[in-house]
Order: C-alpha cells, then structure tokens, then sequence
C-alpha cells in the first residue's frame, strides 16, 4: 500500500497546500494596504494559480484512472457550488454598499466591472475598457481583484474538455497530454514575452488569460508528470528526503524574498513568470512527496492552515474592503488603518465560510431539492446582476482613466469659475477639490493623464525610451484651450513637474536637466501652453515642483522614481518656472509648493497628522483639501477675487 507521505495529487487532504494559500493571500493584502516592504505583491497570485492547476488536474486524473471517464456536468457544478455562493455575496453587498459610502467617488466603470465579475470575465473586461493594474488615477474599481477569479473560472471551463480529448487521443501514452500541455504552457509563456510592448502599460498581458495560463499549466504539468512517474517511481523519488527538504526549503526562502524584493518589471513579463511558476512547482513536489518535512510542517501549521481555509473569502472581501475604508473616511492611517482592514477582511471571509461557503460545500442545497436549489441559484444571480445595474443609477461616478486618455472633472459651485490643467497631479488635486471648503468656486480640471507639460520623449541613463501614450499627450494643449474656452475662468492652475524633472529627447538629441538647450527647451513648451490658455485676463498660477518620493517607478527595466526624486532636477526645473514668470508677469504666477509640501527641504510623508501623498507623487483627498486651504488665498489675491473661499 502507498504511503499517505508519497502518493501524488488528487489524494487526501495536505495542509501544507492551504498552509501556501495562506502565505500567499497575506501577502496580497499587505501589498494592496499598501505596506512598504512588499514589493513583490504581483507574484503571489502565482501560488493559486499554480495550487489550483495541480490540485484540478489531480482530481481529473484520479476520476479518470477509475472511471476511465470524467464527469463533465459534477466537476462543473461542484465548481460552482464551490466558488459562485460566496462571490454573489460579496457583490450583492458591494453593490448595495459602494455606491452608498464612496458616492461619487465611484468609479464609472463600476456596474460593468461588477457584472463581468459575476460571469467570470472580469481580466478581459479590465483589458477592453483600460483599466491599468499598475498606473492608478482617481478611484480603483472595487472589484480589480476578480480578474484573477476569470482566469481561473476561464480554466475549469476549457481545460476539463481539453484534458479528456487528450487522455481519449493518447491511450497508454502518457507522453502526449505532457507534451501538449507543455507545448501550451510554452505558448503562453510566449504570447506573454511577444505582447509585452517595452515602455508600456504591462496590464494586457497581466490580465490576460492566453498570457497567463502559463501558471496554471505549469500546476498541471506537475500532477500529470507525477502520475505518469506511477506509484513505484514517485516512491523511489520521495527517499531521497534529505534533497527533498533541501529544495523544498531553498524554494520556500526564494519565494518569500520574490514576494518581498522583486517587482514585477520587464524581465518578469519575458520569461520570469514561468521561471517563478516552475520554481514554485519545486516547492510544492517537496512537500507532497516527503509530507512530514521540516518545511512541509511549517506549512502545516494550524494558523496558517486556518488563513489557508479562508484564503478565498480573504481574497474575495479584502479588496472593496481596502478601497472603500481609506485615510479620509475612516481618520486612521499607517498601521491603525492596516488593522481595521484587516480585521473587517478576516470578520467577513470567516463568515463566509462558516455561514455559506462549509454549508453549502455540505449539501445545504442539496437539502432544499434539484427544483428549489436550481431556483435559488438562478434567481441570486438575477437579483445581484440587477443590483449591480441599478445601484448607481443617477450617480456622478468617478472617470476611468488610462495613460494618453483626456478627463474632465467638474464640481458646480458658485460664480468663481477655476480651470485646473496639467497630468494626472493635477487630476488628482481637482478630483479631489474641497467643495464644500469653497462653495463660491465651480472647480473644473481638463487634464491628460501620464502627460507632461514637456513632451513625453524621456531619456533615462543617457538612453531614450519608448512612449505608447507619446502620440496621444501631443494634444494636450488643445485640450486645455478647450476648457479654457468651456470654463472662461477667473483663474487657471497649472499643475506640472512630476515628468519634466526628467531628460528628454529633442529632434533625436537627450536633453538633460540643468543644462541650457533643457531651459530652452523647457521654456519654449511653456510658452506654447501659455498660448494655449489664452486669450484671457485669468492668472495662470503655476505650482512650482515639490520634492518627491516615489518609492518605485519601473518602466521598461528602468527605476524612473530615482530621476523623479532627485532634489537636483527639480530645482534645476523650478529656476526655469522662476524665469519663465519673470518674462510673463502680467499672467503668471508661481505658488512655492516645494516649500508648502517640503518644509524642511525635504519630503515628508506626512503633515498635521495627514498622510499628503499616497506614493510620494499624487496627492491623497485630505492632502488635496491642504493644498487648496493653502492656494486658495493666493489665488483670490492674484486674482482680486472676494468670493473664492468660504
């Protein structure tokens, strides 16, 4: 008889597995708080994926060496008693409660997100309407996270009927299946490397089921190179305990330290996902093939199993949960915050897995009959995807943006008309302009999101990089002569900074900061967006560039947030804004934001107890509502206005 400690997947119960969901899902919402020192956030989706592939393939290849038939219709009705009960809660509760405590701070795109969360396309749903997992302007979709839960449905819908074909095709050869899930593993791994544009937006091919079935495949490849093994050859593998422990240790640091140290950045999308995926494979066979090991006992332990239990219910709730319960409406911030949240995530998952996801699994609607279990099913769907379309009806939502997309965002006041223009900073400050602080000001912001007031032609270490969004930003002074013409403003606040402290190509030659042919340069896209605010008598305030600290910016394999927070480059750029007043004094102004932000020369993270900037760039609502507090006054002075505060 085989030992429990060696017999390959589709077997009993091993801890060890939940025990790696559990590390996995914590380390997804300690990157999603965000906390500093996880970097590698991105890489923890990996684990399930990899987790699901070898245990779903197990089961196949257990039912098939018995039945030497598999149950379509049973695998995808457990699949869906499994995975659709707790996910109809969770959006019929989002879909009551988002609308309510965000308001307009709604994403717009919130109802269809919802509605592809609910039939499991929500990755391609991201990828049609340019939802960016890795640029960030305005409000996050409360539901970003499903697009992991579409892959996956995506998966258990395709692969079962692919696999039977393949086992019907190959008979005693057991090499065939291997080969051609390892051929679509290849495939995808790929499609991945070809897709992915250096310089761009990576989220295509993040979200993308062809791109990433690579890390399911590879879970899959494992369960069906262990069955092809056979008991006897798996058995003479799992003596070797003193190497299995080995690997299965080293692999378990190196995971850890990717989660921890390594961003997702150009190489991972050329091959670094499938090494990461192979490389956890190793850990997985190490613990399955010698169960009783020192790191396969770690795995076990009761609390980690536990979490491990919860981890989908953790997946499910944890981020609406962050998204909705911020800085600004709960007062808390840094670790206080990280607990509330955390707390509300573990109180909802534990309940659905104890209230709905155990007793269903049970049977609780078998219990109920075929008719009447067939019904409820049918009818939850119906009333959370009415939900979901109905609940933000008549609502002001929040603009979905991408890099290169123009936005507006209005805030109807009084008869003080104020134009914001600029890059996505300055969305950021007019999104989250304080109306209530100034209800004589009809707030107005035409911006163009990832678009510098300088073109977007960088050069970073001497060397030029690729811009996809480069066309698309060429028109951004066109469109701020269009607010200027809708708004006609009392005032204008150009926001700028964050991309022209960067080198920049000029008719094929770098430009660097603090040289003459940059200020030339710099000044002359100036006075083209000067022009573009004109004809009008309104003062044109322009915040000069604060300190930064962003804390990573990979684009291309290149750190850009080093460049952006050199103090050198923006005082080298602040000198040009000082010059450009100077030749300009009848409409310019310069508001010193440096030293508003940056009181003691550098940045700090927070002011009065208030977090500003949320990644050393963009402003946070309560850092917006400062900024205002503290331009407002210079711009009723500049402007000879007496009714622009309250």
């Amino acid at each position: 008889m085989t030992s429990p400690a060696i017999r390959p997947s589709g077997s009993s119960y091993r801890p060890a597995l939940d025990g790696m969901r559990a590390i996995s899902v914590i380390t997804i919402m300690l990157f999603h708080a965000p906390v500093s020192w996880v970097l590698g956030g991105y890489w923890s989706v990996n684990v399930f994926f990899v987790v699901s592939g070898y245990l779903i393939t197990g089961l196949l290849l257990k039912e098939w060496d018995k039945w030497r038939a598999i149950d379509l219709a049973g695998f995808y009705v457990r699949r869906a008693r499994r995975l659709l009960p707790a996910l109809l809660v969770m959006l019929l509760v989002m879909g009551l409660v988002v609308p309510r405590v965000m308001q307009e701070r709604t994403p717009s795109t919130f109802s269809g997100d919802g509605i592809a969360t609910l039939f499991y396309v929500a990755n391609w749903r991201m990828i049609a309407t340019g939802q960016s997992y890795f640029e960030q302007f305005g409000s996050p979709s409360p539901f970003r996270h499903a697009w992991t839960l579409g892959i996956e449905e995506q998966y258990y819908l395709i692969f079962p009927v692919l696999f039977i074909g393949l086992l019907k095709l190959a008979g005693r050869r057991k090499w065939i299946p291997i080969a051609v899930i390892g051929a679509l593993t290849l495939l995808s791994a790929y499609l991945m490397a070809r897709l992915a544009t250096p310089g761009a937006d990576p989220s295509r091919v993040y979200y993308g089921t062809d791109t990433r079935m690579q890390d399911i495949l590879v879970g899959s490849l494992l369960a069906m190179g262990l069955h092809a093994l056979g008991t006897r050859r798996v058995a003479e593998i799992a003596q070797h305990r003193r190497a299995l422990a080995i690997v299965g240790w080293v692999v378990a640091i190196a995971t850890l330290g990717w989660f921890l140290f390594v961003p997702a950045e150009g190489w991972a999308f050329t091959g670094g996902f499938l090494l990461f995926d192979v490389m956890f494979a190793m850990l997985i066979l190490s613990v399955e093939l010698y169960r009783t090991s020192s790191v396969a006992r770690l795995f076990s332990l009761s609390w980690l199993v536990w979490v491990g239990k919860l981890s989908y219910g953790l997946y499910l709730w944890h981020w609406p949960i962050f998204v909705m319960l911020d800085e600004q409406r709960t007062g808390l911030s840094a670790f206080p915050l990280l607990v509330v949240r955390l707390a509300l995530t573990f109180a909802f998952a534990s309940a659905s897995f104890y209230l709905i996801e155990n007793p269903i699994r049970r049977g609780a609607l078998k219990r109920l009959g075929s008719k009447v279990s067939a019904a409820v099913s049918t009818t939850s769907v119906a009333v959370t995807a009415a939900v979901l379309l109905v609940t933000t009806a008549g609502m002001q939502l929040a603009p979905n943006a991408q890099a290169g997309e123009a936005a507006q965002v209005k805030h109807a006041g009084g008869a003080f008309r104020l134009l914001i223009v600029g890059d996505s900073v300055g969305f950021s400050l007019g999104y989250n302009f304080p109306k209530e602080s100034f209800p004589d000001v009809s707030a107005t912001a035409n911006v163009k999101f990832g678009c510098g007031t300088a073109e977007q032609a960088l050069a970073i270490d001497g060397e030029p990089q690729p811009a996809e969004n480069r066309d698309d930003c060429e028109s951004s002074f066109d469109y701020w002569n269009q607010g200027l013409k809708e708004t006609q403003p009392n005032a204008i606040v150009w926001s700028l900074g964050g991309w022209e402290v960067f080198d920049h190509v000029v008719d094929g030659k770098v430009l660097r900061v603090g040289s003459p042919e940059y200020a030339r340069y710099l000044d002359s896209r100036l006075q083209q967006g000067l022009t573009a605010l004109s004809p009008s008598n309104a003062p044109v305030v322009i915040t000069n560039v604060p300190c930064y600290n962003q804390p990573s910016y990979v684009v291309n394999g290149k750190d850009l947030a080093r460049d952006r927070n050199d103090p050198k480059r923006a005082a080298a750029v602040n000198q040009i804004l000082s010059r450009f007043a100077a030749k300009n004094p009848e409409r310019v102004k310069i508001a010193d934001l440096d030293s508003f932000v940056c009181p003691s020369g550098k940045y700090q993270d927070r002011m009065n107890g208030v977090q500003v900037r949320n990644d050393g760039v963009h402003y946070t609502a309560p850092g917006a509502r400062m900024f205002w507090q503290w331009l407002m006054p210079q711009i009723n002075r500049w402007s000879g206005a007496t009714t622009a505060s309250q």
